[in-house]
């Protein structure tokens, strides 16, 4: 087996999701130190790992090779899985790894991977190299944010967060997540008739890589279900409401109990079914493994009262999801997006969050302003939760034209130069050191963020011997 899927196959056995790393960042502090490499760990988890070079290689350039630790936790509907416990279950089918009904942690287990192999090879003729694995990138890259710029004094990085092997990015979009949270108000839910809403079996995925695609919102098509019930139904009162898995990714189900008064029951089911079976249709190309079902259930002692609820759901349903603007230079490049990616009802109140996504400052503004003058309309507090920064494409980038002659040299074939609408942590290193020469690449994935989440096996070698190839023409400057 391949040593870069070895190392992976090591963190699946780990759990981290974001914002919990410490064990495995204790245990990357271990393995370096059983290496002989100098490693630190800083007050956010993130750890530094240095490799000198080889000899007469010393005072070669060094490059930054850098991925995260943390990965999105996302299961099938009924699946028992405890992100905080559960190792992830590696299914091998001897050509691609996938999980046991959960998230793979691919996406970026596997440039840890890598980048793993890389500092424990032995025989490599490279120059100085430093690996830097940052924690909670996937809530909004505050392990980056936080890195110390000294440990970014090198010529060139690479990152190794991308997904598709054969193609390097460029340049990343910047990022906002925004919370909203408006005040409960509860009413006895006495005589009311309730019904359970689920809707399902929706396709997900990355809310930036994949925003282009027009997936359907479950959270979304929730709301807008309930919002033409009750619209025949002017007494609507939600008795609960949970969308949603991950802020980044496009939320592929969500569930919800709503109450009626029983004169109201039959017009409310009518006008909801009507847009279930339109809803159904708009996404039957994009998601055809949508289903929606609206059946009587138990009762609750309390409901939000009918004025919260049609507030609620106005808000869910006028918020902007999915693409805003595309890029004006770059044939099909999504220019600026947003998702709804989680929403929840609790007794303090109902609260949802948006991830903004833009390569263009002046249309991040303009959203934030109309979220906001949203927020006040409808009764909601805005909160901005984190901001990343995007990273400008350099048009004189010499580690981009090296990675390609490599990947020339390997594969008998151009490597795609391609911008993203998502961010990445180059963003932050780039911001951090201007002087930076960065490209992002990686192995081949597939379904990132989903159950379906897919890592070819091959792709793994592939990445790792391009990898020490860009290595070994560095150490030649």
């Amino acid at each position: 087996m391949n040593k870069s899927v070895e190392n992976f196959l090591l963190l699946t056995r780990i759990p981290r999701q974001s914002g919990h790393e410490e064990a495995v960042s204790r245990f990357l502090c271990q393995w370096a130190a059983d290496r002989g490499l100098t490693a630190v760990r800083d007050s956010a988890n993130n750890v530094i790992i240095d490799k000198p070079g080889a000899p007469g290689l010393e005072n070669a350039p060094r490059t930054i090779l850098q991925a995260h630790m943390d990965m999105v936790c996302v299961a099938e509907e009924g699946r028992v899985y405890d992100p905080l416990t559960d190792p992830i279950r590696v299914i091998n089918d001897g050509e691609t790894l996938t999980a046991d009904g959960t998230s793979l942690g691919a996406d970026n287990g596997a440039g840890v991977a890598v980048a793993m192999t890389v500092l424990e090879d032995g025989d490599g003729r490279f120059g100085p190299v430093r690996a830097i694995f940052t924690t909670d990138e996937e809530n909004g890259m505050t392990g980056a944010l936080t890195v110390d710029p000294r440990h970014l004094d090198a010529k060139y990085l690479i990152n190794l967060d991308w997904e598709g092997y054969g193609s390097l990015c460029c340049s990343s979009a910047g990022s906002d997540m925004y919370s909203f949270r408006r005040p409960a108000h509860w009413v006895g839910g006495n005589g009311l008739r309730f019904y359970s809403l689920t809707v399902q079996g929706l396709e997900g995925g990355h809310s930036g890589a994949q925003i282009h695609l027009g997936r359907a919102n479950a959270i979304r098509m929730a709301g807008n279900i309930l919002l033409s019930g009750g619209e025949k139904a002017p007494g609507l009162s939600l008795a609960s409401f949970k969308g949603g898995s991950a802020h980044n990714a496009i939320p592929s189900s969500c569930a919800a109990v709503a109450a009626v008064p029983a004169e109201q029951a039959e017009a409310f089911l009518s006008a909801a079914m009507e847009t279930v079976d339109r809803l159904l249709e708009q996404c039957a190309l994009t998601d055809p493994g949508a289903s929606v079902t609206l059946t009587e259930t138990d009762g609750a002692d309390t409901v939000l009262t009918p004025d919260d609820t049609r507030t609620v759901l106005e808000m869910l349903t006028a918020v902007h999801d999915g693409v805003n603007t595309m890029s004006p230079a770059i044939p099909g490049l999504v220019e600026s997006s947003a998702s709804l990616g989680l929403a929840a009802l609790d007794e303090d109140g109902f609260s949802f969050v948006i991830h903004q996504r833009s390569s263009e400052p002046a249309i991040t503004e303009a959203m934030k302003k109309t979220y906001s003058e949203q927020a006040k309309r409808f009764g909601f507090a805005m909160t901005v939760l984190s901001s990343s920064p995007g990273w400008p494409l350099n048009p004189h980038s010499r580690l981009v034209a090296l990675c390609a002659d490599c990947f020339r040299a390997l594969e008998g074939r151009e490597i795609r130069v391609e911008p993203v609408h998502a961010g990445l942590e180059c963003g932050a290193w780039a911001n951090k050191n201007p002087t930076l020469d960065i490209i992002s690449i990686g192995p081949e994935l597939r379904d990132i963020h989903s159950p379906k989440e897919t890592l070819v096996i091959k792709s793994m070698e592939q990445t790792e011997t391009l990898v020490k190839s860009i290595l070994k023409e560095i150490a030649k400057e």
